[in-house]
């Protein structure tokens, strides 16, 4: 979940393989309508949970040439995983069209290829202004912002999934121990049931469950920011859930100092009409329950 640079991992391949690539040209065919073979492809690879690349190629219109982009993903199962990637599809089909995801393009039967629109990187005009923690800030209220409920009867619901840490933290310590090590398990149970405790005695720590992306690292705030048009990419463990587990893990997978993490904290109280002290004290909490998340995780990987 940590490792969410742009450049390639070491064991990525250069390319995806070739029934993945057939079915890419084929795609794209129907999208421009107009024949492409794999040689007009070229493809980056990025790093991440999955392997993907950046996929380019040329456009011919009548008057010019240009470059298009999309993002390829080959997906594969894993121990950390919490959603189908079914599931995140529909969900992330949902949030483009309210213009705060990239444009699902294409799941694969098999749940194993994954086609998305290419959006460039973060556009600020005044980089001084607009710091890493200012981005992730405003990116992080404008999602807990969104309401995304239907009404059954007198009754809201929502209609994405819901994710509960403090449960998927568990069910990842259960898989440490059954695939891992049971001494490893027992120190991050440990770990939990004494951050229970803490859970326990502050007020409202799981109310007001809120759209989450739950792995905001600053490169998946892409597009326009001055203009607002940005979007979020990455949608894996995207859920409904604590605002405060979002910002811990937010925290933790951008490695913000305790300066940058005081400027996000203001920051977001100011944007989400929400009092300093609180987010301080409940995000402090969930900072080491992301934390014990993430060392299950690195065992798992």
């Amino acid at each position: 979940m940590l490792n969410q640079d742009t450049s390639a991992t070491p064991s990525q391949p250069l390319a995806p393989t070739q029934a993945n690539l057939e079915k890419l040209t084929e795609i794209i065919a129907l999208r421009l309508g107009q024949k492409v073979v794999v040689s007009d492809l070229h493809f980056t690879p990025l790093s991440g949970t999955h392997q993907v690349w950046e996929c380019a190629f040329e456009i011919n219109a009548q008057t010019h040439t240009h470059t298009e982009r999309l993002i390829v993903k080959q997906l594969h199962e894993h121990a950390g995983q919490a959603f189908s990637f079914a599931s995140t599809f529909a969900l992330q089909q949902e949030l483009f069209s309210i213009g705060v995801a990239a444009e699902p393009i294409y799941l694969s039967p098999e749940n194993t290829l994954w086609i998305e629109a290419y959006v460039s990187n973060i556009k600020v005009a005044t980089p001084s202004l607009a710091t890493p923690e200012e981005i992730l800030a405003q990116a992080l209220a404008k999602l807990h912002r969104i309401g995304l409920s239907k009404t059954c009867g007198s009754t809201k619901t929502s209609t994405i999934r819901q994710l509960d840490p403090i449960a998927q933290c568990q069910t990842l310590i259960n898989t440490v121990q059954n695939t891992s090590s049971s001494n490893q398990a027992g120190e991050l149970t440990f770990a939990l049931d004494n951050l229970l405790t803490k859970f326990a005695a502050l007020k409202n720590s799981h109310n007001e469950l809120v759209l989450c992306h739950n792995d905001l690292h600053l490169n998946h705030v892409r597009g326009d920011f001055d203009c607002g048009g940005y979007k979020c990419v990455d949608w894996e463990y995207a859920a409904t859930g604590p605002r405060y587990f979002d910002l811990a893990m937010c925290i933790v997978i951008n490695q913000l100092s305790p300066e940058q993490q005081a400027r996000l904290l203001k920051q977001y109280a100011i944007y989400s009409n929400k009092d300093e002290n609180e987010v301080k004290q409940q995000t402090t909490l969930y900072i080491r329950l992301a934390l014990i998340i993430n060392e299950a995780w690195m065992f798992l990987l």
